[in-house]
């Protein structure tokens, strides 16, 4: 597989004849589709067949805890519903599990932002470890689109499941490709592409039929899932989706279609209630088209940066136009930016005269004036090194900010991240940078429904029962009530936590167990899979709370007497004016006590000794300094 980073270090030019990746497409989805495929019924549903083991060597580890949870009896004719991880999280670790009979299905798996208790962790994601017991019953992975909150933790789940096929839309398997191939997976994965404009039945195993629907979201490929199993079980869940008539690149949502599930009786409809505080209508892709275009058309002086999530393809084809339309030259920041600018580009889901996009080169941006230079950077709400918080600290090795460009917030700000956001702002205004957010102006708009878009799609659908999904309780209340207001009936409006079991019976009622599945919050450290409360965890945060303080003894190994002086070494606990009165300090008690203690109990266990300097040392520096380091007493017996 090519290298997009490496093929963007010449630019993206719009050349017909080399288009390597849709004969790539077509070639692996043939493969696969003659290996996955037994049958084609009269009716033309696809017929998965199980795939056998395989083995491969992923480079990600995968150390779930051990669990011996299992999963309660699944009646007869019933069908089961259980929210891995989306609620009460912030961009929550998306992942849904159905079940009936003996086969599991998954939808979609995320990576969470590290919460604040989740110490130099890199990010958080879904907790499987009671599925891994069930592993052979859990064939198929469904992806409804291509964000991370969607498909970043397939790299770590995909092997302790056993590698399930996985079902997505073209534009997310190439998204997803370079990350598999990075984690040694890519070989070793089974794709199916499926189509959102397809009115046919994907027949998944024995018991799951599934039907695609286009919705608009902020990046191509975006799909609602209907969902029967035998058990008159119908099923529809929206995930990430908003209604928009004026899109970018995408078709509007097929509402008429989406109208006709009301006819099929939905048993259960389960919604995004992300934006369930945001009044009226989220605004269109076509009014932050011409606001870009005015920005863009009377910019004439300086450089004008444009900040936007590297998965916003749309955003990217609209400045594409708008430049190419004002004689403007676009150039790429950021490695993600780039690699998704090239796969969108070789799918034809951007199109774009040769030479329209170049990869930022201070070289290349030499000859072209100041003003007629457009800059697209990837901006990362949670992470250090993104290309626009480079550029505001001037450790970026392609670009400086220089007194008076323009940066434009083409985004929205994660609720909880706005101090960073503002941060970065203030470095940039430190800068003598002019900044543009949507607050200023309609740069940006929503990718999640508003109000009134969950009311026409609550009217479309018309289930007989409601599960807001996705964030915490406050939005999903209001996404209840938002329902109640058009006379939705109040006890059929299910508020789950994640793990609850629910379980659909064939006469239309619903049963919740009173059983909920262990989960703890999984965080990926490097290479490696934890838990967020392991003890590593907790010694960095005792670290980072008081601080680090090492007692080094050297002792007779027969007499147990000190034979050198005791060596203190500090981290972070002392100020400079007080390390020689605290370190005497500690010296003496430290001497004492461990004298004392080995005059008193000559055998006493090297463990037990070292408990007893620890404790009063620790009360010793909390009554004179009122704080308490991490201690370590270390003995070396010579």
């Amino acid at each position: 597989m090519k290298d997009f980073f490496d093929e963007l270090d010449k630019e993206l030019t719009w050349d017909e004849s080399s288009d390597y990746i849709q004969e790539e497409v077509q070639k692996e989805i043939n493969t696969n589709e003659e290996a996955k495929k037994s049958e084609v019924s009269e009716n033309k549903e696809l017929v998965i067949a199980e795939k056998s083991n395989r083995e491969y060597m992923p480079r990600t580890i995968s150390n779930f805890p051990e669990t011996k949870f299992y999963l309660p009896t699944l009646r007869e004719g019933y069908t089961r519903v259980i929210p891995i991880g989306w609620n009460n999280e912030t961009w929550s670790k998306n992942m849904n599990l159905f079940q009936y009979g003996d086969d599991l299905l998954l939808i979609d798996c995320w990576v969470q932002f590290a919460e604040p208790d989740m110490l130099w962790a890199n990010y958080s994601i879904p907790d499987i470890s009671s599925l891994i017991q069930y592993k052979d019953k859990i064939k198929w992975i469904v992806i409804t689109h291509a964000h991370l909150d969607h498909i970043g933790a397939l790299k770590h789940i995909l092997p302790p499941l056993g590698m399930p096929t996985v079902f997505w839309t073209k534009l997310t398997i190439w998204i997803i490709k370079k990350w598999l191939e990075e984690a040694r997976l890519l070989s070793h994965t089974t794709f199916v592409e499926v189509s959102w404009d397809s009115t046919e039945r994907v027949k998944i195993g024995d018991n799951f039929s599934l039907e695609f629907f286009r919705v608009n979201h902020s990046i191509p490929d975006c799909v609602w899932i209907y969902l029967e199993t035998p058990g008159w079980a119908k099923i529809v869940h929206t995930w990430d989706f908003k209604i928009d008539f004026t899109p970018a690149i995408d078709k509007p949502a097929d509402l008429s279609r989406i109208w006709e599930l009301w006819r099929r009786w939905i048993t259960l409809f389960m919604s995004d209630s992300t934006w369930s505080i945001r009044k009226w209508f989220s605004k269109s892709e076509k009014d932050v088209w011409e606001t870009l275009e005015k920005i863009i058309a009377n910019h004439t002086q300086w450089r004008l940066i444009i900040a936007t999530f590297s998965s916003w393809i749309s955003r990217v084809q609209q400045l594409i136009n708008i430049c190419d339309k004002h004689w403007k030259q676009i150039f790429l920041s950021g490695r993600s930016m780039i690699e998704n600018t090239a796969i969108a580009k070789e799918l034809w889901y951007l199109k774009m005269k040769p030479g329209a996009i170049k990869k930022m080169n201070p070289k290349m941006m030499e000859d072209i004036p100041l003003h007629n230079q457009i800059i697209i950077t990837t901006w990362s709400q949670w992470e250090e090194f993104s290309a626009l918080t480079r550029m505001s600290e001037w450790r970026h090795n392609s670009l400086e900010i220089m007194k008076w460009d323009t940066i434009i917030f083409s985004s929205s700000v994660v609720p909880g991240n706005d101090r960073s956001v503002y941060w970065v702002i203030n470095k940039l205004l430190a800068l003598w940078a002019s900044v543009i957010t949507k607050d200023d102006s309609d740069v940006h708009t929503g990718w999640h429904a508003f109000q009134e878009e969950q009311k026409i799609m609550l009217n479309l659908v018309n289930p007989k029962f409601f599960m807001p999904v996705f964030w915490d309780l406050y939005f999903r209340t209001l996404h209840k009530n938002t329902a109640v207001s058009i006379w939705f009936n109040e006890e059929n409006v299910l508020l789950q936590d994640n793990w609850s079991i629910i379980d659909l019976a064939p006469n239309q009622t619903v049963f919740k167990s009173r059983i909920k599945m262990p989960i703890q919050d999984i965080i990926i450290d490097g290479n490696g899979i934890w838990t967020a409360n392991s003890h590593v965890i907790k010694a960095r945060e005792k670290m980072m709370d008081s601080w680090v303080l090492v007692i080094i003894y050297k002792a007779n190994s027969t007499t147990k007497e000190i034979i050198w002086n005791i060596k203190i070494e500090s981290r972070w606990l002392v100020y400079l004016d007080e390390v020689k009165l605290v370190h005497k300090m500690v010296f003496k008690k430290a001497k004492d006590v461990y004298e004392n203690t080995v005059s008193d109990v000559p055998d006493i266990e090297e463990k037990d000794l070292v408990k007893i300097i620890k404790t009063d040392l620790e009360n010793l520096l909390l009554q004179k300094i009122e704080r308490q380091p991490m201690i370590i007493p270390i003995i070396l017996y010579i």
